[in-house]
Parts: C-alpha cells; structure tokens; sequence
C-alpha cells in the first residue's frame, strides 16, 4: 500500500447534493468515489466529517502520526486561521479541495502545498487531489549511493540532479482548476525532505588559504560589515542559476520533466540547508517548489508563465 492520507471534510458537506435530490452527487457518493479511485492509484484514505471546527482539529492532531498527506475541504471553514496553524504544526502535505471558488482567499489554503478549486458540479477536484498524491510528487527519492557523503572532489558529480521520480498523472477531464498564485511556498514538504540524506552542510568558502587560516582561528566569528563578500561557488542557489535553467527549458534544452526533476533536487537541498543567494531564500524556494509541480495537470507551466517568473527572478 502507498501513501495514507486523511481526508478531512468541513461544515455542511454532509447535505451534499440533499437539496438537488439526486443521486450520485452525495457525500456518500464522493466517498465511495475517493476510495474506488485510491484502490486504483495504491492510496489508502482515513475520510471525516464533521460540522464542527474543534473536531476537525482534534482530528488533524491524532492521526498526523498516522498518515502522510491530508486532503481537506473546509468548506465555510476556509478563512479559518485555527485551522491553518493546525495545519502548518502537523507539518504534512496537505492539498485543499472545495468544489466550487470560495468568495474570498482560502486562509487555509496557505498552509496547503496546492489549491484545487472546482469550476463545475462533480467531484474532480478531489480525484484530481489523489492522482497528485500518486504521482510521488511529495515522496522524496532514496538517494543513488552513499558517496554523497564522500570526498569533496567527487561531490560535483554525484550532485547531478537525478531522474525525474515523478510519475505521469492520469488525465482526468476535470472541473477542478488551481491557479498559478494559489501555490503557496511548502513548509507542508520540509518533512518529507527531512529523510534524505544531506549532502553538503550550509557553509561559506574564504578567498585565501591565509583567510582560512584566520577563520579557523577564530571559531563562532560572525560575518562582519568589513568582511569580504565570498565568491559565488558551484554550490551556491543563486537566481541566475535558476534563470539559466528556466531559459533552457524554454529553448528546448531541457524538457519539462527535467527541469521538474533539477528543481526537485535543488528544492530538497535547500531545505536541507544547502546555501542560496542571500536576501533572495524565500524567492527561490518558492519559484522551486513552483517548477516541482509543473509537470501535473493542476499545476502545469506555461511558457507565459515561465517568462514571467525569469521577470521576477530579475527583479
């Protein structure tokens, strides 16, 4: 069996499609749809309900030891800020679902790794939800050979980004939309990276074996304002190398999956604690997560799309 999940629906789902009085639109309906679907994609589910926001809650706190992902749909609950901080403390990928766009900003959403908000009746979005979770899009690979911890001149070629572990989405002809905006930066995948191996510490490299030496002499010595600025490495996430890929993968040079691939591997590093240009961290992780999941259908890149990030990265 894959990956468990908990699916958590809010207020008032219990009357889906009660009113229409017809069947095949129900909660029981949609949960027997989630389960048939999970059987096929190897998911096993956790599903509640509850119109209660306190339940929802205790309910996140048991079983996120349980499970690996949540899929939530808090309903009217969506601006609920208990329910985002319940979220961002579990720590776990989490992809918010509601069947049709609420009137406002999901708050909850911003605890979520990806939005998917259905434009029509049926229940798309959260099949569309599970086929993410399939895809092995938030389950970190193993890493090739222990040498990542080996010496320092080999260290450039084992970092050579990897395959892509992404497998190919079912394509679903969906309601559901996410929009580029709604994916919010992923503190939810910090602790699906935190089983790989590290393979660099955060560090920086002086400009002289003389200055080395001088480092080392004095142990715990902050950066002061008249200290020399490091030379960018091979090792360092700057925005020109993010750039450089994007521009690739716009002239051919890299298909999606590669790029995908490249920025997974970079993400995961970073958040391992691999240094990133300074002042820009938060842009980068962002803009890396965001090329993670471009190659899936809710969350695919247009090349507009791309262009606009190379304008951001420059800014």
């Amino acid at each position: 069996m894959g990956m468990k999940l908990l699916v958590l629906h809010g207020p008032n789902l219990n009357l889906l499609g009660v009113r229409e009085g017809t069947s095949g639109g129900r909660l029981s309906d949609l949960d027997a749809a989630l389960k048939e679907r999970a059987e096929e994609l190897g998911l096993e589910l956790k599903i509640s309900q509850s119109n209660h926001e306190g339940v929802l809650l205790d309910t996140l706190a048991a079983e996120r030891e349980a499970v690996d992902g949540i899929l939530i749909n808090p309903a009217g609950l969506f601006a609920s800020y208990p329910l985002k901080e319940a979220l961002e403390a579990v720590g776990l990928p989490a992809i918010e679902v509601l069947l049709k766009p609420p009137a406002r900003e999901s708050i909850v959403g911003e605890a979520c790794v990806l939005q998917v908000h259905g434009t029509q009746s049926g229940f798309e979005p959260y099949l569309q939800a599970l086929d993410t979770f399939a895809s092995g899009v938030f389950t970190p690979g193993k890493p090739e050979s222990p040498k990542t911890l080996g010496r320092k001149k080999d260290r450039e070629k084992e970092e050579a980004p990897a395959p892509s572990k992404i497998a190919p989405l079912a394509l679903v002809k969906s309601g559901g939309k996410a929009r580029d905006k709604d994916i919010e930066p992923a503190r939810a995948l910090a602790r699906a990276a935190e089983a790989l191996v590290p393979t660099k510490t955060l560090g920086r490299k002086t400009t002289s074996a003389k200055e080395e030496a001088s480092e080392a002499a004095r142990p715990g010595k902050t950066l002061g304002r008249g200290a020399k600025t490091p030379a960018p490495t091979a090792d360092l996430l700057t925005r020109a190398v993010v750039r450089r890929k994007i521009s690739d993968r716009l002239a051919g040079k890299l298909t999606p999956a590669e790029l995908a691939s490249w920025a997974r591997t970079q993400w995961q590093a970073v958040q391992r604690g691999a240094p990133a240009e300074s002042g820009h961290r938060d842009l980068l992780e962002e803009t890396l997560q965001n090329l993670t999941l471009s190659t899936l259908p809710a969350t695919k890149l247009s090349d507009e799309q791309l262009v606009d990030m190379l304008t951001r990265l420059d800014e």
